[in-house]
């Protein structure tokens, strides 16, 4: 298995998270909160009242999860793509005939999809 893929979306889903997280704070203060009176004024707020820390508050959990959950649709999206071209990692070429492309983007998407929403 290459190791490269897991590391790639642990560290891709990692800073998804930290450059999006702080949009989402602010989103939902103004959604459960009417103490602000508008986006500039809750962005504002917040650093006065709580630093730059306050943009990431509850962010301990979705980091851990959302880079496990990269990590793995990474890697199994890297080993579909070798098991269905027949090819080891470092023979892959760029001019891949496009199936062996679907049906690994497919995989890639099943093991997720039954573990993240099973009903």
């Amino acid at each position: 298995m290459p190791v490269e893929e897991f590391v790639a979306g642990w560290i891709s889903g990692a800073l998804g998270l930290v450059l999006g997280h702080p949009f989402d704070t602010v989103k939902v203060r103004l959604q459960t909160q009417s103490t602000y009176r508008g986006i500039i004024d809750c962005m504002v707020k917040t650093y006065r009242h709580e630093s730059i820390l306050g943009f990431f508050k509850g962010m301990s959990f979705p980091i851990a999860s959302i880079a496990v959950v990269n990590s793995v649709l990474f890697g199994v999206y890297s080993n579909a793509l070798l098991v269905l071209t027949a090819t080891s990692h470092h023979e892959r070429r760029p001019s891949r005939p496009a199936t062996p492309r679907l049906h690994s983007r497919l995989h890639r998407g099943l093991p997720p999809g039954l573990l993240l929403g099973p009903f």
